[in-house]
């Protein structure tokens, strides 16, 4: 344990942003649960990225986070280094209808900005608090749109702080997935968008917007659907189906309002979720005979 808290220590003496050391995750993700992680790094840039990734010993275990959605941090937290793509990681570049865009980017933020400009393709992500990172790493969608729909390619490094640009078709894009090479760091993506109406384009923002705020808790913290849509059919309405809207463990509770949400009352714990999660999963399959897969990501020492 030592032996890692000194090259733990390494990595942050090694990089120009801020480490945080035993940081309280729960911070950092919309769920607003998860123990501490060992040490926190938020690269400044891209190039103190690359210095932080060949600081890092391989025995010592990395994991990445953007905006904090779509994952459930264990209440025991992480051991070895998070690290965050944030503000250091918000580059963007036009020429035309084409982006060049770093991963730091926030959805919303992100889908206004085009809107300004007059670029359509991205408004199905209009409300969704992610990071363009996030939205790249699973294929993010929504209503009809998803990420496969407008990126031409994705750019990071490999685990040896080697930069590396992907195409499109070299990812493969499929339903909530993309493949990459194993450790690869995303830093950005270039994406083709059409041009558009402003005013037409804030028309179906505020159109998606709208049946957000109908049919989602967004008042509440939660990491956006747990659940993968099977094909053919949506995990909303299996979960219904089951009975198990309203379902509580501790302070989570499976959303009266979007059954694929599990929200955070107050002081829900991983565990709480991962119960919840478990008893969702095997009441759906009694009750329905479908198996639902997770679409969160869990991490951490559980």
């Amino acid at each position: 344990m030592r032996d890692t808290g000194d090259k733990l220590r390494r990595i942050a003496a090694a990089v120009r942003g801020r480490c945080l050391f035993d940081e309280p995750l729960f911070r950092h993700t919309s769920f607003r649960i998860g123990g501490p992680a060992d040490l926190l790094v938020a690269p400044a840039d891209p190039d103190d990225l690359r210095t932080a990734l060949k600081a890092l010993d391989r025995k010592v275990p990395s994991y990445i986070i953007g905006n904090g959605s779509n994952i459930l941090v264990s209440d025991r937290g992480i051991r070895g280094a998070v690290i965050w793509i944030g503000k250091g990681f918000r580059q963007f570049e036009r020429r035309g209808g084409l982006l060049k865009l770093g991963a730091g980017h926030s959805l919303p933020g992100l889908v206004d900005q085009c809107r300004a400009l007059g670029l359509s393709g991205m408004e199905w992500a209009a409300g969704i608090p992610g990071s363009l990172g996030g939205a790249l790493v699973m294929n993010a969608g929504a209503y009809g749109g998803q990420m496969a729909d407008v990126v031409e390619s994705v750019f990071g490094y490999l685990p040896s702080g080697k930069p590396a640009e992907l195409s499109a078709p070299e990812i493969k894009f499929s339903y909530r997935r993309a493949r990459y090479p194993s450790g690869f760091v995303i830093t950005g993506c270039r994406m083709k968008l059409a041009s558009g109406n402003p005013a037409a384009i804030r028309r179906r923002m505020d159109k998606w917007l709208g049946k957000r705020r109908a049919n989602q808790p967004l008042s509440l913290p939660s990491a956006g659907c747990i659940f993968k849509n099977p094909e053919g059919d949506s995990a909303r309405r299996l979960i219904g189906l089951a009975g198990l809207r309203g379902r509580r463990v501790g302070g989570a509770q499976v959303s009266a309002k979007h059954a694929n949400f599990i929200v955070n009352y107050g002081g829900a714990r991983a565990a709480d979720v991962r119960k919840l999660m478990d008893q969702v999963t095997k009441g759906v399959r009694r009750e329905c005979g479908v198996l639902l897969a997770p679409e969160v990501k869990m991490i951490g020492e559980w």
